[in-house]
């Protein structure tokens, strides 16, 4: 397969006023039912995610992350150090389409593995995520430069919705 396909990866970060003990609960049991999709994912045809539940801790562990059309991608974890980095494969059931034509599962773009990274300091806790992904090699000059934009986009999307969360619990907490 990466033979005949480009590699690639992305990051985006976000700073996050929550201890990284409380934001590593947001990324580990992810909840996002509660946002609405940018409107762009919807004319697009980007899968809005729902939820991903921990099944097992640890290297080897198990997460499986929902989808709104219904599908789901099996996560095995890869590195748990846990309230510093979760990294994990991506394993899309067959038949998860993005975009109105790309099978992730065995088409010319694919979702290789993600990994969350968090450094915490005095005031806030820096949260990345990289994304490695794969364009087949003869339409990496068609789909590369969109195919980023979009992946960077619902990066950034994800991102601020887990800040949202964190923070939001974080001030639940102070409150009391």
């Amino acid at each position: 397969m990466r033979a005949a396909h480009t590699v690639k990866t992305i990051k985006s970060q976000v700073h996050i006023i929550a201890p990284a003990a409380m934001i590593w609960a947001h990324i580990t049991n992810v909840r996002l039912e509660q946002f609405a999709d940018p409107l762009l994912f919807r004319l697009l045809d980007v899968p809005k995610p729902l939820r991903a539940d921990l099944l097992t801790e640890g290297v080897g562990g198990c997460r499986t992350a929902h989808f709104a059309n219904g599908k789901k991608f099996e996560q095995r974890i890869l590195r748990w150090e846990p309230h510093t980095h979760y990294a994990f494969s991506f394993n899309p059931e067959p038949g998860f389409r993005v975009g109105y034509l790309f099978e992730l599962s065995a088409g010319m773009f694919r979702m290789l593995a993600g990994a969350y990274e968090l450094h915490e300091d005095a005031n806030h806790t820096v949260l990345t995520l990289r994304t490695e992904y794969s364009v087949q090699r003869n339409m990496r000059w068609l789909l590369l430069g969109p195919i980023t934009a979009v992946l960077y986009l619902f990066q950034r999307y994800l991102l601020r919705s887990i800040k949202r969360n964190a923070e939001h619990e974080t001030m639940k907490l102070f409150r009391k």
